[in-house]
């Protein structure tokens, strides 16, 4: 072939994957509507607080998002997730407008970022979606609940991005801890009773079945005992006195609710968590470990060595800082691991010292 010849013929190969429409990007949302974009979304406004860590875990990179949640800039700032991406320091997170929901989207601060793809929560209902479809913003639907819809939103993510590898290594990551964790069935041990606490408007609130932190408790060894019902469960603290759970774990979203809370309430103080020093304040890495989220993994082998520290041997430091590094393509410092494990915090819980290491 001559080299004339050579040289059409690699041109041609070269232009193939645009010519036969290779970077294409044809997806289901979670509200199992198709997505369809002529490449990977590059300017993305990612209005559910997880969905823009997953999108980051996705693509290792902060530079398609345009726009977030209120929350996700409340992490970054000061913390280890605006540390691994700057741009996160500069993002616009006030897009959502008062309304009878939490996520009625600001249409018109959302257009001005001129996004080829917005995210957005499809559980709540067409009234935080139709304004913006009725303003042709392309919009894909991601749903908060258990461990498979966490999985879908993942995969969805990386589909978006352009990166389905990605997908099957966070799921991997995951597959792979569940497997590794000794639960109760692998070592005889107790399972230990456990709720998840939250203050909300004034109230407590505990957490049911079909959530991220209901799969964690059990995927660590516990038995939630909010798990008869579904969501989040306003409680005062007389039915949490009923219920006596020997571990109660503090939302890490709660800054006014820490450990000594619990010990100097004069009723939860009663509790068997209170009585053994088994009340803890959840960790919280780059971004919170119980929303849906790719580093939802962590909190499982948090609670793992919390709830079974003789079975589960390993270095959770050292973990950390694997798991940190397989999602986000970046590793924490020594002193960021230090802080992310809160040993002021929960200092005088049973056995933390023990479990965090040196």
């Amino acid at each position: 072939m001559p080299p004339s010849a050579l040289a059409a013929a690699a041109l041609l190969l070269a232009l193939a994957p645009s010519l036969g429409g290779a970077a294409e990007i044809r997806t289901t949302d979670l509200a199992g509507n198709e997505i369809v974009l002529s490449k990977p979304a590059e300017r993305i406004v990612a209005l559910p607080a997880p969905s823009a860590p997953t999108v980051m875990a996705a693509d290792r990179s902060a530079d398609r998002l345009v726009g977030m949640h209120q929350t996700v800039a409340e992490v970054a700032k000061g913390g280890l997730l605006g540390r691994l991406f700057p741009r996160l320091n500069q993002l616009p997170a006030s897009l959502l407008s008062a309304g009878k929901s939490a996520f009625m989207p600001n249409v018109e601060a959302i257009a001005a970022l001129e996004p080829d793809l917005v995210l957005q929560r499809g559980e709540l209902g067409p009234q935080v979606v139709s304004p913006l479809a009725e303003a042709g913003l392309k919009t894909a639907l991601v749903v908060y609940g258990d461990e498979e819809t966490t999985r879908r939103n993942i995969r969805l993510m990386a589909d978006l991005t352009g990166h389905p590898e990605r997908a099957e290594a966070l799921i991997g990551w995951r597959d792979e801890v569940l497997a590794r964790i000794r639960r109760p069935e692998k070592t005889a041990g107790k399972t230990p009773t456990v709720l998840f606490l939250s203050r909300l408007a004034g109230h407590l609130v505990v957490t049911g079945k079909g959530t991220p932190t209901d799969f964690a408790i059990a995927a660590a060894g516990g038995r939630n005992l909010a798990a008869e019902r579904s969501g989040s469960i306003t409680v005062t603290a007389e039915q949490i006195m009923i219920w006596d759970p020997e571990v109660i774990l503090l939302n890490s979203a709660d800054r006014d609710l820490q450990p000594a809370d619990i010990r100097n309430d004069p009723l939860l103080s009663g509790t068997a968590a209170a009585k053994a020093g088994r009340v803890y304040k959840v960790l919280v890495g780059a971004f919170r470990w119980e929303p849906p989220n790719a580093e939802n993994p962590l909190l499982w082998l948090w609670l793992a060595k919390l709830f079974h520290p003789d079975a589960n041997g390993y270095d959770l430091r050292a973990e950390v800082r694997r798991g940190l590094s397989l999602v986000y393509g970046s590793d924490p410092t020594d002193a960021e691991i230090d802080r992310l494990l809160l040993a002021d915090v929960n200092r005088g819980t049973l056995n933390y010292d023990r479990i965090v290491g040196p």
